[in-house]
C-alpha cells in the first residue's frame, strides 16, 4: 500500500499522461513501449558518465520486461531509457499503466509466479518481501563483474531509504525516489519562525484570518492517506504505529498526547477539512486559503510555481520538535528484481543503472530522488528554492525511519491503517483521543493475530 496513491498527477508526463491539477484527475492512454530511439544526447548524459570496470554489453540483444506504473519517476525514465538501451544493448519493454489498472496486474503476474516483469516497482515493499517475490540484490552488488563498487557508490543513496528494503539483513530492493514530511508555511503570512509545536499553535491561531485558515492536513478516515502525516506528530512525541515485535501500539501515551496536539490543530483548518485528503490541502495552500500544511516534500516545487498564489513565499521547515524531539515521517518509493526473473543479470544491469548517480542526476528534474548527489542539482534546487532543497536533503539524510518502516513493510499494515485513520478522524470531528485509539488497538491486535 503507498501513502500517495496519485502523486504522479502533479507531474506533467509525456503524450501518455493528461493532467488536469485543479481537478486532481489525470486520463492516460495504456501503449505498450519499446525504446529504441534517441540515446545519450537526447537524454542529457554523456558515455563517459558510465565508465566503469564493468562490460555494460555483456548482456546485449536480451529484452527485459519492466512493471511500472504512471509515476513522476517514469516521466524520467522515459526520457533515459533510450540511453541505456544504448549503453548496453538490451532492450527495455514496458506498459505504462495507471496505478488502480498496474498494481493488481502485476501482483496476480508475481502471485502466479511469473518470470515477468523482471523488474518490477514495489508497491507493497512488505507484502512482496514476505510473499518472496523480490531477488536480494547484495549478490549483484558484491559482483565485480556486474558492479563496479567504486563507481555505484551505493552509501551515495539515502541510507534510510536502504534499511527501509532491508528484510532480515538481505537488501531486497533500491529506493528511487525519497520524500520526508515537512511543514509548508506562507512566510508572507507567518513571519515567525515555528520550531516547535507550542510555536506551531501559536502560528495556526494567528494565521486565520478571513478567508485564510492557519493550519490543515489530512483528516480523511482512510489508511493511505492520514497515519502518514500524523505519523510526524506520533514519531516526534516518541510514538510508533507497531512495535519491534510487530505487535500494534496505536494507543500509548505518546500516541494519544500526539492526537490530541493534531485535533487541535485541525481547529484552525478550512470547514470540511476533516475529510480531506492531500489533493484539498495542496490546492488550498496553493490557491492562498491555507499558511500551512504538514506533507511531503515532493510538493515543494509545485507549490512555488508560477502559478501559486504564495510563489517564493512558500517555504519548507522541519516538523516542529515535541519536547526536543523533531521526526519526520518519510517515503521512499523502491524498485526490485523479480525473484522468478530468468534474465537477473540484465535486470541488474538496468537498476543499477536506473539508480546511478548519473541518472539520479538527470532525474531530479522530474521526480526527487534517493541519492544524495542528485540533490545538489542546481536546476532542481531552483525550483525547489535553495534553502528548502539544503533542509530537505538533510533530513532525507539523517531521519531515523525506524518507526515508519515497522508499519509500512508490515505485510497487514492497510487494515491497521485503516483503523488509525478512523481514530485520527473521529478525534478531530470531536471524539476523545484516548477512546478512539483504544478502539482502533483492539481492531489492529485482531488484524495482526
Amino acid at each position: 500500500m503507498q501513502i500517495f496513491k496519485t502523486r504522479s498527477l502533479l507531474v506533467k508526463s509525456s503524450k501518455k499522461v493528461a493532467i488536469v491539477l485543479g481537478a486532481f484527475t489525470f486520463a492516460m492512454i495504456p501503449t505498450l513501449q519499446s525504446s529504441s530511439a534517441a540515446g545519450f544526447k537526447q537524454a542529457g548524459l554523456e558515455a563517459s558518465d558510465f565508465k566503469s570496470s564493468i562490460d555494460w554489453q555483456q548482456f546485449k540483444g536480451t529484452t527485459i520486461d519492466i512493471g511500472v506504473q504512471t509515476h513522476p519517476w517514469m516521466v524520467a525514465m522515459e526520457k533515459l531509457i533510450p540511453q541505456f538501451e544504448e549503453l548496453t544493448g538490451i532492450k527495455v519493454s514496458y506498459e505504462l499503466l495507471g496505478e488502480d489498472v498496474s498494481v493488481p496486474k502485476i501482483k496476480q503476474q508475481l502471485s502466479a509466479g511469473s518470470a515477468t516483469p523482471d523488474v518490477f516497482m514495489v508497491n507493497a515493499l512488505g507484502q512482496a518481501a514476505a510473499s518472496g517475490w523480490l531477488e536480494p540484490l547484495d549478490q549483484f552488488v558484491n559482483d565485480p563483474k556486474l558492479t563496479d563498487k567504486s563507481w555505484y557508490n551505493i552509501d551515495d543513496i539515502f541510507k534510510g531509504g536502504r534499511s527501509l528494503a532491508t528484510f532480515d539483513g538481505k537488501l531486497l530492493a533500491m529506493p528511487i525516489t525519497a520524500e520526508c514530511q515537512v511543514l509548508f508555511v506562507r512566510t508572507d503570512l507567518v513571519k515567525k519562525p515555528v520550531k516547535t509545536i507550542k510555536q506551531l499553535m501559536v502560528a495556526a491561531k494567528a494565521a486565520t484570518k478571513g478567508k485564510v485558515a492557519g493550519f490543515s492536513s489530512r483528516g480523511m478516515a482512510t489508511g493511505n492517506e492520514t497515519p502518514w502525516p500524523f505519523g510526524g506528530f506520533s514519531f516526534s512525541s516518541g510514538g510508533q504505529y507497531l512495535n519491534a515485535a510487530g505487535k500494534p501500539v496505536l494507543n500509548s501515551k505518546a500516541n494519544i498526547s500526539a492526537l490530541k496536539k493534531y485535533a487541535s490543530l485541525m481547529k484552525y483548518a478550512p470547514k470540511g477539512a476533516s475529510g480531506w485528503a492531500w489533493p484539498e490541502n495542496y490546492k488550498a495552500i496553493h490557491d492562498g486559503t491555507l499558511a500551512m500544511f504538514p506533507d511531503s516534500s515532493a510538493f515543494t516545487a509545485g507549490l512555488r510555481d508560477a502559478t501559486s498564489a504564495g510563489k517564493k513565499n512558500l517555504n519548507v521547515f522541519p516538523m516542529p520538535s515535541i519536547k526536543g524531539n523533531s521526526t519526520s515521517n518519510v517515503w521512499f518509493w523502491t524498485t526490485g528484481i523479480n525473484s522468478k526473473s530468468e534474465k537477473k543479470g540484465a535486470a541488474w544491469l538496468f537498476l543499477q543503472w536506473a539508480t546511478s548517480a548519473p541518472v539520479a542526476y538527470q532525474s531530479q528534474l522530474d521526480v526527487t530522488t534517493a541519492r544524495a548527489s542528485a540533490w545538489k542539482n542546481p536546476a532542481a534546487a531552483a525550483a525547489m528554492g535553495k534553502k528548502n532543497t539544503a533542509t530537505i536533503s538533510q533530513i532525507l539524510a539523517t531521519v531515523d525511519t525506524t518507526a515508519m518502516a515497522l508499519a509500512w513493510t508490515n505485510a497487514n499494515w492497510p487494515q491497521v491503517a485503516d483503523a488509525l485513520a478512523r481514530a485520527v478522524n473521529k478525534t478531530i470531528t470531536g471524539g476523545d483521543a484516548k477512546e478512539e485509539l483504544d478502539k482502533a488497538q483492539k481492531i489492529a491486535l485482531k488484524a495482526l493475530k
